[in-house]
C-alpha cells in the first residue's frame, strides 16, 4: 500500500510539473500563433485598376467587380486559392500571374502598407493598391447614379430565421429605386440574408414543403454576394423591405436609393 501511495504521489507531481511547464511556455506559443494568424488573415478589398477589384478573405480571394474583360475573367473568378500563412501578413499558394490577369500559378503574397504584393514563381512581382468595394453607385459595379437620394444606409444584424423589416415611402415621380444589401470593405460584415420587397404589406417566407416567399421583388443570391433589387418607375406607396436569415446569422449594410 505504501509503494502505491508513493507511486501516486510521483505521478501527481509529474502531471503538475507538465501542466506548469505548458503554462509557462506552451500557452504563450499558442497565444502568439493565434495573434499571428489573426493579424495575417486576408482582409479588405484591393484595386487592380481599370475597374477591377479583388476581395481577400480566409485562404482565397475573388474578383468582386470587373471592367474590361481580361482573357475571360469576370467578377467571382478566383484570384488566389489555398493560401497558407508563412509569416506575419505573408502567404503562399496559387496566385494570378501576368499582373493579376493571367493563370493561377504557385507563388507568394504579402500585405505591405495596405498594399498587396504578389510574386508568382518565375515571374515579376506586382503590387495592388488598397481600394473600396463598389456598392453600386455607378461605374463598373452597376447600380443607379451617384447623385441618387439615399433613403436608408444602415447596418442590419440578425440571427438564423430572423425577419428584419424596414418601411419606406416612395413619392410619385420616382424614376428608379435601388434596394441593396452589401458588405463593407475592411469590416467583418457577412451579407448572408436574402432580400424581399413588397408594396403595401410585409413579405412572407415559408420553409415547408420548400423554400418559398410572397413578395413583389426578391434577391436570393449566393452567400456573401450583394442582394440587389432595381425597380424602374416604382408606383408611389409604402414599400416593406425584409432581410431574412435563411440559413445563418447575418450582418449587412442596407442601402436604399431613389432617382427622381
Amino acid at each position: 500500500m505504501k509503494s502505491k501511495s508513493i507511486l501516486f504521489k510521483v505521478l501527481a507531481f509529474s502531471m503538475l510539473a507538465i501542466f506548469l511547464m505548458s503554462g509557462l511556455s506552451g500557452c504563450k506559443k499558442i497565444s502568439d500563433t493565434i495573434e499571428e494568424v489573426w493579424e495575417g488573415y486576408w482582409a479588405g478589398v484591393f484595386d487592380l485598376g481599370e475597374g477591377w477589384q479583388v476581395e481577400l478573405e480566409g485562404d482565397k480571394a475573388t474578383f468582386v467587380t470587373a471592367g474590361t474583360n481580361k482573357i475571360g475573367l469576370k467578377a467571382g473568378d478566383s484570384f488566389t486559392i489555398g493560401m497558407t500563412p508563412t509569416g506575419n501578413n505573408k502567404w503562399r499558394g496559387y496566385v494570378r500571374n501576368n499582373n493579376g490577369f493571367g493563370y493561377l500559378v504557385w507563388g507568394n503574397a504579402e500585405i505591405i502598407d495596405s498594399k498587396l504584393k504578389i510574386t508568382p514563381d518565375g515571374s515579376s512581382s506586382y503590387t495592388i493598391n488598397k481600394g473600396v468595394k463598389n456598392t453600386g453607385t455607378g461605374g463598373t459595379g452597376g447600380g443607379i447614379v451617384s447623385t441618387a437620394q439615399v433613403l436608408i444606409n444602415q447596418k442590419v444584424e440578425g440571427e438564423k430565421g430572423d425577419k428584419k423589416i424596414f418601411k419606406i415611402t416612395i413619392p410619385t415621380g420616382v424614376k428608379q429605386m435601388e434596394i441593396r444589401t452589401t458588405e463593407v470593405a475592411g469590416v467583418y460584415y457577412y451579407n448572408l440574408a436574402d432580400l424581399f420587397v413588397r408594396r403595401g404589406s410585409d413579405p412572407t417566407v415559408s420553409l415547408t414543403p420548400q423554400y418559398s416567399w410572397t413578395a413583389d421583388w426578391h434577391s436570393v443570391n449566393p452567400n456573401r454576394e450583394d442582394e440587389v433589387i432595381l425597380v424602374t418607375n416604382p408606383p408611389a406607396g409604402v414599400y416593406h423591405i425584409m432581410l431574412y436569415g435563411y440559413n445563418s446569422y447575418f450582418t449587412s449594410q442596407l442601402v436604399v436609393k431613389i432617382v427622381k
